[in-house]
């Protein structure tokens, strides 16, 4: 006849659950962070993306154009510069993520100075 264990788990059934979590943790968290930091990189080429856009705007719209912009602890810079070979002025926004990578964005602008 069997015995009936009513006291819980053991030791070692406690232990082999606790390796399996443990296991489990260790193979899924980097994949889960590189995850979270794709995304929030994502997000940062977006926000560059709509910042050019609006600067060209305010550019084509003959307003000043600011050079630098904080936003979410990334910094924006903004270049003018005259594009001889299309006749237009390109401005171009720069701005590195969360994996020191540099991106830049341009546009052109057919008035201005």
């Amino acid at each position: 006849m069997l015995l009936k264990n009513e006291r819980g788990f053991t030791l070692v059934e406690m232990l082999l659950s606790v390796s399996i979590w443990f296991m489990l943790c260790v193979t899924l968290l980097p994949q889960l962070m590189l995850i979270i930091t794709e995304r929030r990189n994502t997000d940062i080429y977006n926000i560059g993306t709509q910042l050019l856009s609006e600067e060209l705007q305010k550019e084509y719209n003959g307003d000043s154009s600011v050079m630098n912009i904080v936003k979410d602890g990334v910094s924006y810079n903004f270049q003018k510069s005259f594009n001889g070979e299309l006749q237009k002025w390109e401005l171009c926004v720069n701005w590195e993520d969360k994996l020191s990578k540099t991106y830049e964005r341009c546009g052109y602008i057919n008035g201005g100075e």
